[in-house]
């Protein structure tokens, strides 16, 4: 659902809390309830405040915001999204599950729209396309930006120490089969090769990669590779 600029007597809805504060909040209410329906009070005591204000009250929109709650009122309760996070079933699923997350908000959506997708580096643009476009106040622009940087660096670190795990696995396991590391940690190997690597003593795999290895490349095919091991498995 896009979001309607005209006739705003203040700023947009956006979570003032960035993703990862979002998250620890759902965790402290899924750890003292799970996923028992509660009301918005009880809430506010679980993620640590005194009861119901503007602080408590912008934390819990932000935690809704994200999709991390489902209902309003005296039906809250922790989503199915949540649950992908809190308790993933693999590194895979929770890093897609974060990345649904940073994605739900309204107002974020509507700047990856305006920007195809990729955030500017500079914070003019966006600022400027919050302020005349989307009409907010100056301070709420700035505070919807700090939201979305900060949520943008916890996607970004969440990729980093999972590309940094693949890294390390993938040199221990083509270093015992005397093969060189496809990553390098101060580079990027952009030629194309091929490695074959054992798994089992029954089974080895081959690797062909064409382009630039990047530890983003690396990431997404481990995701694949989970995706794929309950097809692979039901065909043994």
């Amino acid at each position: 659902m896009g979001l309607n600029p005209k006739a705003r007597s203040r700023s947009p809805r956006f979570p003032s809390y960035p993703l990862n504060e979002a998250v620890a909040y759902a965790q402290r209410i899924y750890e003292g309830v799970h996923r028992s329906t509660i009301d918005a009070s009880t809430a506010f005591r679980l993620m640590g405040f005194s009861g119901r204000s503007g602080a408590s009250s912008t934390a819990l929109g932000a935690i809704r915001q994200f999709g991390l709650i489902d209902g309003i009122g005296e039906s809250t309760r922790i989503s199915d999204l949540a649950l992908r996070i809190l308790e993933p079933a693999s590194s895979a699923e929770r890093s897609d599950a974060l990345r649904v997350a940073a994605n739900e908000p309204d107002i974020f959506r509507s700047i990856l729209d305006r920007f195809d997708g990729r955030i500017p580096k500079s914070d003019e643009p966006v600022r400027a396309y919050l302020i005349r476009d989307m009409g907010f106040s100056k301070g709420g622009a700035e505070d919807c930006l700090s939201s979305l940087r900060k949520t943008i660096e916890c996607i970004n670190a969440l990729e980093d120490d999972v590309s940094r795990s693949i890294v390390e696995a993938e040199a221990e396991i083509l270093g015992s089969a005397q093969s060189e590391p496809i990553l390098k940690r101060d580079g990027v190997n952009k030629s194309s090769r091929s490695y074959r690597i054992p798994l089992t003593r029954d089974c080895e795999v081959e690797l062909d990669f064409h382009g630039a290895v990047t530890e983003r490349a690396i990431s997404r095919l481990i995701m694949h590779i989970e995706l794929m091991k309950e097809v692979w498995a039901e065909e043994d």
